[in-house]
């Protein structure tokens, strides 16, 4: 089992890489809509709020339209790579090791 200081500096790690990690042209989707909510000591989430950027999802997709020329989006799995690097941060955190399947 995991100490509520332990859930609480998992949840504000997630929370960091997220907002460190996020594309950053007008900080609306780091400092605004990225949330770390924690109603007790042991439940928490973090997510983006859609209703602040409900274009969140279009920074961590391909640009597929021709608007963009074949462009590549240079925030392409920004979302992806922050989640993996948080899981690796709170394996360090706990002492845990991480194994492929």
């Amino acid at each position: 089992m995991i100490s509520d200081e332990d859930f609480a500096s998992v949840c504000e790690l997630v929370y960091e890489e997220l907002v460190n990690s996020a594309p950053f042209d007008t900080g609306n989707l780091a400092l605004n809509a990225i949330t770390l909510n924690m109603p007790s000591s042991n439940k928490g989430a973090v997510y983006v709020n859609r209703q602040i950027a409900p274009y969140m999802p279009y920074t961590n997709e391909p640009w597929l339209s021709p608007w963009w020329r074949g462009a590549k989006n240079p925030n392409e799995a920004w979302w992806n790579t922050a989640c993996e690097n948080a899981i690796k941060n709170i394996a360090d955190l706990l002492g845990g090791e991480l194994k492929k399947l």
